[in-house]
């Protein structure tokens, strides 16, 4: 049923008169059920967020998986609407228009992920993230490059995004993507109907061609977007608490340091990772992580949800923090080779449950770009170039990152 038929119906079924001043008590009811909601959910809520970003190694880490999510296509805009409208082309206007946008980003398991905030305006963003308090990243996506500033200890860290091409800014790229979907004779758009997430009542859309899919939910009495969930290669992607043209001061999207701030400079090579970064990073995480095994995954997905462990495992050691940032940054090039995966498109993992070291069990085949054979990984991290009736089994399909 549609919004607007279901809507009708509710109110033929009421056995009340509808007015202002009942609506305002309806509304200011609702409001404050779910502002008691959310208070008392945060005061329960674990820390254990606040507690890993105090680490050097894996803040290293989940700025990595930050950066990756920014730059893996998830670009969503939205701008007001004047009249309720249900359907593709009028939801997607808003997107189209806005000129500033403020949302939440979830990166994986909606449930155990932390929430990235983001302000967005043209190619700049001004980044949080939950349960790191004091931090807060300002992202130039046309100089490539990262602003992250501490306020605790005035620290400023500017971050070179290098390795990456030229990146259009936020409302081009979309703007592009909606087209492209547009535009291919096998785009089709499914109505999902009415369904309550969070507390909100909204309606979805699913788009999709065959080599992509975006499911857009819209608020049932706005019809402006809301919530957008995205997948791309191994990431999945929620976007929500959609806001559009938010006014914004740009001294917020400055990459000026502040006074008094100590300033570094670091370079963070995303696509610059090649197979040795990936071996080397199978290597550290068996012999230093999963005590002699290979891990269950190699997705990013599976890597947010061991930081609580790793952290504990690293906290163990006797490492020094310079040590720390060190396997870090060595875990983080082998994530990327994944994440940013430049083969033909088609790889497998089967390292679950095998021990390092084991020469004949292969853990992970793929084959490399304009080549005709496939690389196999075996447990003791030795390669052999094999012939892809000789694999062990067949290939997953995972897309390349376009």
């Amino acid at each position: 049923m549609r919004p607007d038929n279901y809507i009708q119906k509710l109110i033929e079924n009421l056995k009340i008169t509808a007015s202002a001043e009942l609506d305002a008590k309806v509304h200011s009811a609702v409001d404050g059920a779910l502002a008691e909601k959310k208070r008392i959910e945060s005061a329960y809520k674990p820390t254990i967020w606040r507690i890993i970003m105090k680490s050097p190694f894996t803040k290293l880490a989940a700025a990595a998986v930050i950066v990756a999510a920014v730059l893996a296509g998830i670009h969503f805009f939205g701008g007001a609407g004047v009249k309720p409208c249900f359907s593709w082309d009028c939801i997607v206007r808003p997107i189209m228009d806005a000129r500033t946008a403020e949302l939440d980003i979830i990166v994986g398991d909606e449930n155990n992920s932390p929430v990235i905030h983001d302000m967005i305006m043209g190619s700049k963003i001004r980044r949080t993230m939950e349960g790191v308090e004091g931090s807060v990243s300002i992202i130039d996506l046309a100089s490539l490059q990262i602003l992250t500033l501490e306020t605790g200890s005035k620290k400023a860290t500017y971050i070179d995004l290098k390795g990456l091409p030229p990146m259009p800014n936020y409302m081009d790229q979309l703007k592009g993507v909606i087209k492209m979907l547009q535009s291919s004779p096998g785009f089709v758009v499914d109505e999902l109907g009415r369904q309550d997430i969070d507390g909100q009542s909204l309606y979805g859309f699913r788009a999709k061609h065959p080599q992509a899919e975006i499911v857009i939910y819209v608020d049932t009495q706005t019809a402006l977007p809301v919530r957008i969930e995205q997948e791309g290669g191994q990431m999945k992607a929620i976007c929500k608490n959609i806001r559009f043209d938010v006014p914004m001061d740009e001294s917020l999207f400055s990459m000026d340091a502040p006074e008094g701030y100590k300033v570094e400079q670091q370079e963070l090579d995303l696509l610059g990772s090649t197979e040795e970064d990936f071996i080397e990073g199978l290597r550290m995480q068996a012999e230093i992580v999963y005590d002699g095994m290979f891990p269950d995954d190699v997705s990013v997905e599976y890597y947010v949800k061991q930081v609580p462990m790793l952290i504990e495992k690293f906290d163990r050691t006797k490492l020094t923090d310079e040590q720390k940032k060190e396997i870090g940054s060595k875990l983080d090039k082998g994530l990327m080779f994944i994440r940013f995966f430049k083969g033909e498109g088609k790889w497998h993992y089967a390292g679950k449950g095998v021990k390092f070291g084991d020469a004949d069990t292969a853990i992970f085949w793929y084959r490399p770009a304009g080549s005709q054979t496939y690389h196999v990984i075996y447990g003791d991290l030795s390669i052999e170039d094999v012939d892809e009736q000789d694999l062990p089994q067949p290939v997953a399909e995972q897309p390349a990152l376009k």
